[in-house]
């Protein structure tokens, strides 16, 4: 079997195999004796059926397709054994197929395991500023606050407060007092801290009061307007019909039971906050690093590295990201849903981004192995754990001025 490989800009290799009459019929008379072991025909014993009763029953296209798959198979084992340091990955694709002279000539496409290429020296540059990861007072009692929360108690009381929240109906009337819409909307602590408006209107009103205004949508929040019907309402009449008192709870330990298990080592508030703010500072760290190494990453990938990917890898990360996709949105069903609803043009820009953000992150996870090894840094990739490889990076790169540095390494305690 004569073969022809050639390497392309794309990953890939153009792949020609020229296969000739005898090594068809050879490979044909293998795939035939691989029939025949499990052929029955009456008269003869299962396996010893003749071979060509055997393909009298089999349709020739079928033979002559399993024949060039074997053929394929051996031309590219043969190609690997000549040229070990090759590393294809994938499946053949774009093949094609010719009868030139009496043999056969087949063209297929095969990919390469990416190789990143080194342009310059700009990587010595790189470096990483410390992480400060301080977990804030206002970070730490908005979270504390969103906690209580959760477990308030909601107790019905007459007048509205800062401390409420209540139920109100909403009613637009036309010019001559006809209702044209109905709905509802509550109002409670984000209203009165987003708008004036809210606790400047209801501050103090009452259960079962009235509250009628001219409907001018300049001067309104949004949650008022009108955008049920298109005659056009000159009033809005509000209705008081709920409100409850917001009690947040004490931080005791049977709540703290209630929050974290009996299992829990919290035994009052201050634990809590305590645990609050290990958990800030977790997060906070690890976001901090992955934006520390992305931008490493994206410096290397515009200044001194550069990888192709090839559509063998792409295919496989566009997949993982669909089928993510997929699961957020419910299923199958409902993706092709989505899609629907967007018009042509929008899902086609979508579905292109997601193409391109999968490229880039295989692009930028190669340009990391490239990195970590020009570094000389220890790293087991199939053992890897969570951030252990970002955190490798980040300590060889971080660059300590002299300051106080302010990173808490929740990775170490």
């Amino acid at each position: 079997m004569e073969k022809q490989i050639k390497k392309w800009a794309h990953a890939n290799y153009d792949i020609q195999l020229t296969i000739t009459e005898k090594e068809f019929e050879d490979a044909k008379l293998i795939i035939l004796k691989e029939f025949q072991k499990d052929y029955e025909a009456p008269g003869f014993r299962k396996g010893w059926a003749p071979l060509d009763m055997v393909e009298k029953n089999i349709k020739p296209e079928y033979i002559s397709i399993w024949a060039y798959e074997k053929l394929i198979n051996i031309g590219l084992q043969e190609i690997l054994k000549e040229q070990p340091d090759l590393k294809l990955i994938g499946e053949p694709y774009d093949l094609k197929q010719e009868q030139k002279e009496g043999n056969t000539i087949i063209d297929l496409k095969l990919d390469i395991f990416p190789e990143v290429e080194v342009t310059n020296n700009d990587r010595e540059k790189q470096s990483c500023t410390p992480i400060d990861n301080t977990a804030t007072d206002e970070e730490i009692e908005g979270t504390l606050m969103n906690i209580k929360k959760q477990y308030a108690d909601y107790q019905d009381t007459e007048t509205i407060e800062l401390d409420t929240i209540s139920k109100i109906t909403l009613e637009y009337l036309d010019k001559e007092g006809k209702i044209v819409h109905t709905g509802h909307t509550y109002v409670g602590e984000q209203e009165f801290t987003e708008d004036p408006f809210f606790p400047k209107t209801f501050i103090n009103k009452k259960k079962d009061e009235t509250i009628e205004l001219v409907h001018d949508e300049s001067k309104l929040p949004a949650v008022f307007h009108n955008k049920k019907t298109d005659i056009k309402p000159t009033k809005i009449k509000l209705t008081i019909k709920d409100v409850k008192k917001i009690v947040i709870p004490e931080m005791t330990p049977d709540m703290l039971k209630k929050l974290f298990w009996d299992d829990t080592k919290l035994s009052n508030q201050d634990d809590l906050i305590a645990y609050i703010r290990d958990s800030i500072e977790h997060q906070k760290y690890d976001q901090e690093l992955i934006k520390k190494i992305e931008e490493v990453l994206q410096n290397l990938r515009n200044k001194s590295m550069k990888v192709t990917i090839p559509q063998t890898l792409a295919n496989e990360e566009l997949k993982t990201r669909m089928k993510s996709l997929e699961d957020r949105l419910g299923g199958k069903e409902k993706m092709d849903e989505y899609f629907k609803k967007m018009w042509e043009e929008k899902a086609k820009a979508f579905f292109e981004d997601i193409t391109k953000a999968a490229e880039e992150s295989l692009e930028k996870f190669f340009i990391l192995q490239k990195f970590t090894q020009l570094l000389k840094l220890d790293v087991d990739w199939n053992q890897a754990e969570h951030m252990a490889v970002e955190q490798k990076l980040y300590d060889k790169l971080v660059k300590n001025d002299g300051t106080e540095h302010k990173t808490k390494n929740p990775h170490k305690h």
